[in-house]
Parts: C-alpha cells; structure tokens; sequence
C-alpha cells in the first residue's frame, strides 16, 4: 500500500492529542485536522481524561511530562476505562523508566521530540490498521458463536479429538443417549454403536476419517438403558493452519422415528441391506431438502443462501447473492416495511410469504426470520429458515372453499342466538381482513381470518338466556360463567379436524386474551396468542364499545381511540394499535356503512 492510501485511511479515525507545550500543540493540531476525521486537543492530562470519557476517540497521542496529570498517569486511567484503548506516547525524555511505565500499561506506541510529522502519521495510520484488523476478527469471532450456538440450539452435536475421544457434547445429544456429559467426555466414539449388520457402515466412517474427509451416513446406538436409535450423521474434519487435523465435528438428527416407521412399511418386502440402506438414505436427502435457508443483510439483499434455497427458486447457487429477497417477495414493500422491521427490533418474525422465482415461479413458503448481531449487539444479517408448503397451501385453499357454507350456517346461529348481535359479525369480519392486510398477512390469510371471524363468540350458545342478554350489570358468578364462552366455543370447534374451522377454534378460545397476560381463559401473552385472535380481539372491542349494548350507550370516537392508546401493549398487540390508529379512517367507513338500521 503506498503512502497517499495509507494516510487516507486516516480520515476515518478520531483522535485525542494531548500537549502542554502551546507552540508544539498548535503546529500538530495544525497539521493532524488536515487528515483526522475529528481531533480533541487538551493542554494536560486531566483536560484530556475529560475528553476521553465525553468522545471515546479511536486514539489517543500524548505527551509524558505535563502539569496536573502526567500523560502516563492519564494513560493509566484511561486504560482502567478501556484496556483496548490504543495510545501513543510522545517525549522528549528517552529515560528507560517511563519506557517501562508505558509497556506496563500495554503501550506499545513511543515516538522520541522532535517529532517527525511524517513518522507521526504513518505510525496513526499503522495503529488504525491494527484496530480495523483486530475488530474484524471479534466480529468474526462473534458471528462464528452465534452460528454455533444457532447450530448447538437445533442439533445434536458432539466433538472428537485426533485420538478418536469425545472432547465435547450438547445438551441434545446427552437427552438422546442417556449419558451425562461426565460420562460422554474421554470416551472413545465407538464405543455405544450397535454393531450389528453396519460394521460395513463403521469401517467406511474411520477410513474416511483417517483420510481427513467427509463422511455421512446412517447408524445405530445405544442409549446408556439399552435401547437402540438411529442418527443421520455428519462428520467433517476440522484443519489448523498447519492442514492438519484438529478435530472432528459430528452433527446429528435423530431418524430413530423414521426409521421404525420404515422398517414397519417394508417388514414383508424382505430386501436385502444394500436396497434398505438405500432407501434410509433417500428419504434422509428428502427430509434435508425440507428447510432452506437464506442470509441476507438488513436491507433484504441475498448475502448467501444453501442449495436447498436455491433450488426451491429455480436458481443456480452461484446466482443468489446480490438477489434482492424484497424483490422477489410478492408483497415486498410490506416485507421492507414491516417484516424487517420486526426482525431488527424484536429479533425474529414467522411469516407465510408468497415469493417469486426464476421464469415466474411461484412459491408459498413457511420463513422465521432470526436476527444475527455483532460484537456490538447490532443487527448484521437476517437469517432466513423456510419451508415449502405450496402444495399444502393450494390444498388447503380447495378444502377450506368447501368449508365456508358450515362457517356461514353456524354464523346465523350465533346471530339469532344474541340479540344483540346483528351486523356485529359482519363489522367485526371486515376490519379483521383490513388490519390482517395491514399487519402483512396475506390476502389469502386475510380472507380465511375474515371467514372464521363471525364465529368468535359462537360459545354463548351454550350460555342461559337470563345472563346472555341480562341488562344490568354482571355479578361475580355471573361473569365467571360468561367467561366460558371461550372454552365451550373451542371444545365445539376443535372436534371438527377442518383448517378453517381450527381456525375458528383458536380464535373462539384466545380472542379474549391479553397482551400483557391478564386475560383468559389461559392467560396467554404477547405472541403465544394466535395472530388471528389478536386481530379478532381489537376488532371485537371496537365495535363493541361502538355499538349500543342492553348494559351500555354506544361509545364516542374520541374515547374509543383513548381506550385504545391506554390498552396499547396491555390488552392490546401493540404493533395492531398503531396499525389501528393509522388506518381509523377505513375502519370508520366499514363500520358506518354497516350500522345498525
């Protein structure tokens, strides 16, 4: 790197520069503001610790001998501030004891007056260089913790040394062995395979291993009681820098279900072990191609993605970073606008999105969305896990249209049971579909919220007239029964094994939940209740509160709005509020267009 690049990287850092002596100080604050980004300058060590703790500079250049505070005694206090903090220390005094007052304090930077400009910058360009290095490889370090704490959180992960001992194991794979980590480390790996009909299978896994390659396969242990499981193994070779092998990595997934499954279905077909083997490791690829995921920077643009991805959007691998992922979302200013946002704020999204891939393919996938941060606790890139439910969505889509005309039948049966109730269910359908919009869902999920919305309170049908449609305020016992509306409408739902009618069910049970927890009957909280109930729930107490109830006059606009500000993150989705208040224009139009006559 030439002189002119090197000393440009210096408009980039902040410095603090520390001198008593006036004439020296306003020759080099002269000098250094023609390159710094920001300079600090202070006439003794205690102005210049103040600076300190007001700017954090990125360096600091001093003078030793100083009145009030010397520079090595500032130095020693800004260290007990930052122990990372790079200093360069300036004298006129060569004497070996301030040399070693300043190596015990871990300056390493000394430059001797009369002070060479050039050296000077040179040695601020040296010292940045060292800082931006130093903070890439933390921020390296912090991005490979977060993908193995990712990876340790979802598998079952074991470590082996070059001898062929468990140096590490997870919390999965004891739960999966029955070993305790005590009883797992220094253990041989072999030592709980059961060997039965898959020595083949091992002697191919320790000659791979010993030729430092890949190796992945299916086998059979034994937990600590005896009984037998089955793993989809990985093992990869970790190489030091010297190519040669540290360790070994072993992730897992437990097949032991599938593979019993398996063994069940072909019990009468008598194949031989080449052809089961086969099929294990089919259905295996099959289950890997189950999830695809997809790492993209805080804008929404592809950093990276794995084959799966890829191949899901019709992509060649090589093709899919620098993709914009908002671009190939159907509704991509909703997912800018909303979806990131959540990520960034709250550390994670679930979606069901509609994507777009090569040549116009079309593609409905089930994404959770995880933020990854850095050293810093800043958001760095978005990881994206999906699965394909295309079929099941398009499925779902022909059996829920037959499913409307019950949804329909059992709504007339909640309004002749209330008298209250007239176009209550249609209002409260309507501005549901409107906030799911809003809130990002998509149309088809907008309209099935929409559909199952009429039947929120269909368990009042199994409540007494007398309470029902009782004038007068509720006592205790009273309200206590009330409150099983919830419940009785569930348990009449849920017997029916019909998407839009769960959904039904799940909105029946929880659209008197609360956000903050204190609603029933499970007193569920935040997003562990159902969107769609969350949705109904809002809708639900505006029209309410709207209408003219036997107990109650009809609410005015302006104290609706103030219930709803107060209840904003108690009773009420915080995120649903806002979206409420901004849009209260449409809301008004639907419910006025459908008043009561």
């Amino acid at each position: 790197m030439n002189k002119t690049n090197q000393l440009n990287k210096l408009s980039a850092i902040r410095v603090l520069y520390v001198e008593d002596d006036t004439e020296t100080r306003e020759e080099l604050q002269s000098i250094l503001e023609l390159y710094v980004a920001k300079l600090y300058t202070a006439k003794n060590g205690l102005e210049g610790l103040m600076l300190y703790k007001q700017y954090q500079p990125d360096i600091v250049v001093t003078d030793i001998q100083m009145p009030e505070k010397n520079g090595l005694a500032m130095a020693a206090d800004i260290k007990a501030i930052n122990p990372e903090q790079q200093i360069v220390v300036l004298s006129a005094y060569n004497d070996v004891e301030y040399l070693f007052h300043a190596l015990e304090l871990d300056i390493s930077h000394y430059i001797t007056k009369p002070i060479s400009v050039e050296h000077l910058l040179n040695k601020l360009a040296e010292v940045f260089g060292h800082m931006k290095l130093a903070r890439e490889a933390k921020q390296n370090r912090k991005l490979l913790e977060q993908y193995k704490m990712l990876v340790d959180e979802k598998a079952i992960v074991a470590k082996i040394d070059a001898q062929g001992t468990i140096s590490y194991v997870n919390r999965h794979f004891c739960e999966l062995s029955g070993y305790s980590e005590a009883e797992l480390l220094g253990r041989h790996y072999l030592f709980c395979f059961e060997d039965n009909n898959q020595q083949d299978l091992l002697d191919d896994l320790k000659k791979a291993l010993s030729e430092n390659k890949k190796w992945q396969g299916i086998l059979k242990k034994r937990t600590k009681g005896g009984i037998i499981y089955v793993v989809d193994v990985t093992v990869v070779a970790v190489i030091n820098v010297d190519n040669e092998v540290e360790e070994y990595v072993a992730l897992m997934v437990d097949m032991t279900e599938v593979y019993d499954k398996f063994e069940r279905l072909f019990l009468d077909l008598q194949q031989d072990l080449d052809e089961h083997k086969h099929y294990l490791h089919e259905y295996g690829r099959a289950l890997e191609l189950g999830t695809s995921l997809c790492i993209i920077d805080t804008d929404g643009k592809i950093i990276s993605a794995n084959k799966n991805f890829s191949t899901l959007l019709d992509y060649r691998l090589e093709e899919m970073p620098g993709l914009s992922l908002c671009d190939l979302i159907q509704d991509s200013k909703d997912f800018k606008d909303r979806v990131l946002k959540k990520v960034t704020q709250q550390g994670f999204s679930s979606r069901v999105i509609k994507i777009t891939g090569k040549e116009g393919l079309q593609r409905t996938l089930s994404t959770v969305i995880v933020a990854l941060h850095n050293q810093q606790g800043e958001v760095h890139s978005l990881m994206g896990l999906s699965h394909d439910i295309s079929e099941s969505a398009r499925l779902s889509e022909e059996i829920i249209e037959s499913q409307k005309e019950l949804i329909y039948v059992l709504g007339e049966v909640v309004e002749n049971r209330s008298h209250e109730t007239g176009s209550h269910t249609k209002r409260v359908a309507l501005i549901s579909e409107l906030l799911a919009l809003k809130y990002g869902l998509d149309k088809d999920y907008a309209a099935l919220i929409k559909t199952a919305s009429p039947l929120h309170d269909i368990g009042n049908i199994g409540l007494p007239d007398e309470i029902l449609h009782k004038s007068g305020k509720l006592s205790d016992e009273e309200f206590q029964l009330i409150k099983k509306h919830t419940v009785l409408g569930f348990q009449l739902l849920n017997k029916l094994d019909k998407p839009l009618i769960k959904m039904a069910a799940t909105i029946a049970h929880e659209h008197h939940e609360k956000y903050d927890g204190t609603g029933y009957p499970a007193g569920l909280s935040g997003e562990h209740i159902a969107i769609e109930a969350r949705i109904v729930a809002l809708a639900d107490v505006f029209d309410v509160l709207s209408s003219r109830r036997l107990y109650k006059e009809p609410w005015s606009d302006e104290e609706i709005i103030d219930y709803m500000k107060q209840n904003k993150g108690l009773q009420f989705d915080p995120e649903l509020v806002d979206l409420f208040l901004e849009n209260i224009g449409e809301i008004l139009a639907i419910r006025n267009r459908l008043a009561e006559q």
